[in-house]
């Protein structure tokens, strides 16, 4: 199969840095995605890269309330690990904004390592525990049904970056799949 291999078998987390085993995604912010898309195309070889639906996503605060969030995304794969491009609108998206290029241009910006754990509630649960002995929470979680629950961790003073802590759904699984298939290389 193709990928990275945490698609075949998320780690189990018992401390923060099990979560490095199961990255499977770098996510970049961008002041404006198509000019963003355009240069991951043309510059830096992501020839696949495609628009994603944020449509039926549902966004929670850490406290599980619902927050208003637009975002435009963009998901992109080559070698195994998969690139998001990310361009925040509106709502509940300032953790993405502090990242953005300063001059308003088209450059990609770091912001977060994505890692895949098991599905379930009581992975997930497992996961949040873990956090919450090093002193960190699910800050926001994106939900969008039948593919994946998401929770953003500002790991920002650790890292530079955040965390975004997966349980990805198989058609999920399968779409970047297939995006790493489709790219050459």
């Amino acid at each position: 199969m193709s990928g990275p291999p945490t698609f075949d078998a998320p780690p189990v987390v018992a401390e923060i840095a099990d979560l490095f085993s199961g990255v499977w995604q770098v996510g970049y912010v961008a002041n404006d995605l198509d000019a963003a898309m355009a240069l991951a195309r043309d510059e830096l070889g992501f020839e696949h890269c495609v628009e994603v639906p944020t449509d039926t996503a549902t966004v929670l605060d850490a406290d599980g309330n619902v927050v208003p969030w637009t975002a435009r995304i963009a998901m992109a794969g080559r070698g195994g690990l998969i690139a998001e491009i990310i361009e925040p609108v509106s709502g509940e998206v300032d953790f993405y904004r502090r990242y953005l290029p300063p001059d308003g241009g088209p450059g990609l910006r770091l912001h977060h390592l994505a890692t895949q754990v098991p599905l379930g509630d009581e992975a997930w649960e497992a996961v949040a525990a873990v956090l919450a002995r090093s002193g960190l929470r699910f800050d926001l979680t994106v939900l969008i049904p039948d593919r994946v629950r998401a929770g953003y961790v500002d790991t920002s003073a650790q890292f530079g970056h955040w965390l975004e802590i997966c349980q990805l759904q198989p058609a999920d699984v399968d779409f970047f799949r297939s995006l790493v298939e489709a790219a050459p290389g």
